[in-house]
């Protein structure tokens, strides 16, 4: 059983300053009309909701630290942490100096992403770790992260560099499936377009735990009026910080050579569907090795 690393990796100190989290000034960048419309009052429940204060007061003192400090630091401030198990762990050590696809679960929406990269980076120190634009707004989060949405290119940048990269296919928290267990739904194909395009393996983690039932209850009741706006997302802060005193347990699989995935006749939506089953598969059987003939069976939504 290993557990989180000591600070090892040093990167050139940031010295672009962090602004601080402002609702109605996010509001008014995104949405200028909506934003004049909103009462006071309003922002200062979402502010409350969203912990505001306690993300600026966590932020601003480890943003001007490299990016390995910063990690450390915000895992620490958080207040929880991992213990690493399973095949995986020794086996990592002989894939230092590859490029290596990382991809897990998402069973907390963004914390736990912290927490895995913290130990991937020493590692692996040109590895990035793909993540919601917004946070790009944090400078040092810059130093070892690439992002979706409208800064794509920086991912893009990072695959043809061949870096090494953490990937929660999801791209959401884990959630009720149809028959009633939380999982992922399913998982987007591009990390293994990417994979097979830079000839990586793939190392796969499993994460224990989930958001509280009245963040997934609000799913539920969401998708019951067919809602399509994940308005529950706004609760995942309050959950992060909920964390505190918590130890995750983390299985690290055995690496997935490149040559599992040079079946063609398998597409790479279906690869992604077979990596997220045998994704749970590891929180029964850590030593389970990943079965390329075996079909994906576990519903996406």
């Amino acid at each position: 059983m290993v557990g989180m690393t000591d600070r090892t990796v040093h990167d050139e100190i940031d010295t672009e300053p962090f602004v601080p989290f402002d609702i109605p000034s996010i509001a008014a960048k995104y949405n200028p009309k909506l934003a004049k419309r909103i009462p006071k009052f309003l922002y200062r429940k979402l502010e409350k909701i969203l912990c505001i204060k306690q993300l600026n007061d966590g932020l601003i003192p480890g943003c001007k630290g490299d990016g390995q400090f910063y990690l450390d630091y915000i895992v620490n401030y958080i207040g929880f942490k991992m213990e690493f198990q399973g095949p995986g762990v020794s086996e990592l050590e002989k894939l230092k100096g590859q490029s290596v696809m990382f991809v897990s679960n998402h069973p907390f929406g963004g914390p736990e992403g912290l927490g895995l990269f913290r130990w991937i980076y020493p590692k692996f120190p040109e590895a990035r770790l793909l993540t919601q634009s917004m946070l790009g707004a944090i400078p040092t989060m810059k130093k070892f992260s690439v992002f979706n949405g409208r800064d794509v290119s920086t991912l893009n940048k990072a695959v043809e560099e061949n870096r090494s990269l953490l990937f929660f296919p999801a791209g959401y928290c884990s959630r009720y499936l149809s028959f009633g267990d939380v999982f992922d739904y399913e998982w987007k194909p591009s990390f293994v377009k990417i994979a097979k395009r830079n000839r990586q393996p793939i190392v796969v983690f499993f994460i224990e735990g989930h958001v509280s039932k009245r963040t997934l209850n609000w799913t539920r009741i969401r998708k019951f009026f067919h809602i399509k706006t994940s308005f529950e997302t706004i609760y995942l802060v309050d959950e992060m910080f909920k964390m505190k005193g918590q130890t995750l347990k983390v299985i690290v699989s055995k690496p997935i050579m490149p040559e599992t995935f040079d079946d063609e006749n398998i597409n790479k939506h279906d690869w992604a569907q077979r990596l997220r089953q045998y994704c749970y598969e590891l929180k029964t059987n850590p030593d389970a090795e990943f079965d390329p003939s075996k079909p994906a069976t576990l519903p996406l939504t």
